[in-house]
């Protein structure tokens, strides 16, 4: 009796990983045919990334299965899973990357030049970072005859938005009352972050400088995040440089990119934007007051058609306690060389 048993036990196991089967597939750059990671792959309502290895797994069954692939830096591709050849999937890049600065001599004379991080905490302060957009901060260089590097940059994070859900449930409960108790939720799901720099050029576009980027993990349990570039040649370009903040998407506590069963698109001043199912489950970037002459503030969607960066007005951030007059709260120290 036990023998048998044990056989149907054998029988369904085996039969459950039958069901549940999956194919590995390596996603590869067209030029080096290395790995490449965090590349999105949608397919039917559903979407995964690849690891660090470039592999990502699907179930066996769907071979008739289109896939959308979209990875960062590379062109978007379109493919029936029964065209991948060897399972492998090659992507093509499209990024254009203008070299890195060089400082101009040995300077005479070095400043340094310090800009505090938002110490806002109100999700009222804070603009939501939603999953595939990228906000930048152009930092101008005024004077030609120096040069001007990065040394550190500190990014502010309000990890607690409105608790809307139990908002709404007050309003069930008591129809009839003019104002509801909104109470702060912390942010439950972990994000990947990567900094970027852009050089502008002269019709205002921007094109990616050849930089190191810095991925680091968003969560509840952290209100500023400081990168350090001390040891890096992070140089302004002559009329200044954009740092950019890309949210990638959610991700395990070591980075890990996670796939996301569920999502939602949505408009949101003419812009795309992507979502978990919980779009309030969303970090906020600090804001913090605008002055005269300061730093411009920019933005671009992943996820629109021919996406392009733009200025921010102060009109098109939310409205905040401090008043509308808002920036982004980035935290940044520099070094100026004088000639």
């Amino acid at each position: 009796m036990k023998a048998i048993k044990k056989l149907l036990f054998l029988l369904l196991l085996s039969y459950s990983v039958l069901l549940h089967a999956q194919i590995e597939y390596h996603i590869i750059d067209n030029q080096s045919n290395e790995p490449i990671s965090n590349v999105l792959v949608y397919y039917g309502d559903n979407s995964i990334y690849s690891n660090v290895d470039g592999l990502f797994f699907l179930p066996e069954e769907l071979k008739a299965e289109e896939l959308y692939l979209d990875g960062l830096g590379y062109e978007v591709l379109k493919i029936q899973v029964s065209d991948i050849v060897d399972y492998q999937i090659t992507l093509i890049k499209k990024d254009q990357f203008l070299d890195a600065v060089v400082l101009k001599g040995e300077p005479r004379k070095i400043k340094k030049v310090k800009q505090s991080p938002s110490r806002k905490k109100h999700w009222l302060d804070g603009v939501p970072h939603y999953h595939g957009q990228e906000y930048g901060l152009f930092l101008v260089k005024e004077n030609n005859r120096t040069d001007v590097r990065l040394t550190q940059l500190t990014v502010p994070i309000i990890k607690k938005n409105a608790d809307w859900e139990q908002s709404n449930e007050l309003m069930k409960k008591k129809p009839g009352k003019k104002s509801y108790p909104i109470k702060n939720k912390r942010l439950e799901t972990n994000f990947l972050f990567r900094v970027q720099f852009y050089e502008m050029l002269s019709d205002s576009s921007f094109v990616k400088l050849n930089y190191p980027t810095k991925d680091f993990v968003v969560s509840g349990k952290k209100f500023k995040y400081e990168l350090d570039y001390s040891n890096e040649e992070i140089l302004f370009p002559d009329n200044g440089i954009l740092v950019s903040i890309l949210n990638m998407g959610p991700c395990d506590e070591n980075g890990d990119m996670l796939a996301i069963p569920r999502f939602k698109y949505l408009e949101r001043n003419g812009d795309t934007i992507k979502t978990i199912n919980n779009i309030y489950d969303v970090p906020l970037i600090a804001l913090h007051p605008k002055k005269k002459n300061e730093a411009i503030d920019y933005f671009q969607s992943r996820y629109n058609e021919n996406t392009k960066w733009r200025e921010i007005t102060d009109r098109q951030y939310p409205r905040t306690v401090g008043g509308p007059m808002k920036q982004l709260g980035l935290g940044y120290e520099l070094d100026i060389y004088y000639y």
